[in-house]
């Protein structure tokens, strides 16, 4: 068997992750979790059925793939960063994102007249609020759990 370098042996474990994590998420999208959101894009439209043969082929592929980085002497690290940590990361996102629904940035999508000016402020303001207050609670979760906590400062 030829021997892959360290940066060879990197790249076929961040690959397998990643084709792991894409076809993680694409199954979370048809089994129907996010579809509570009216805002959601997919539809749940998948039968309980082709959920479970597209999750058995999932597997069969996650066994595939660990059975090649066994293979290649490549160690698969457990899990290391917080989902609090990343939940908190998204909600930073979120965050950037409705700032920049303010009328001094939406302007570069065009001209706008006072009143939209106005209004676009206002709905920014709202949303920027309601991020904050899902902060402040994720926040107080993470006091409550000092398990994640520890992870979370072990994940910095």
């Amino acid at each position: 068997m030829p021997d892959l370098n360290e940066n060879h042996q990197r790249k076929l474990l961040t690959t397998c992750q990643y084709v792991d994590e894409l076809l993680t998420e694409a199954i979370g999208l048809i089994t129907g979790p996010n579809s509570a959101s009216p805002l959601q894009s997919y539809i749940a439209d998948a039968t309980p059925e082709q959920v479970g043969v597209l999750q058995q082929q999932l597997q069969e592929l996650r066994l595939v793939m660990i059975g090649m980085l066994r293979e290649n002497e490549i160690a698969i690290p457990s899990p290391q960063i917080s989902g609090l940590w990343a939940f908190r990361t998204a909600l930073i996102e979120a965050g950037e994102v409705v700032f920049d629904l303010q009328a001094r940035f939406m302007s570069n999508y065009g001209p706008l007249a006072p009143e939209a000016q106005k209004l676009l402020d206002e709905i920014a303001a709202r949303l920027m609020q309601r991020i904050e207050a899902f902060t402040q609670v994720l926040n107080s979760l993470t006091i409550q759990n000092p398990r994640a906590g520890q992870k979370e400062m072990e994940a910095s």
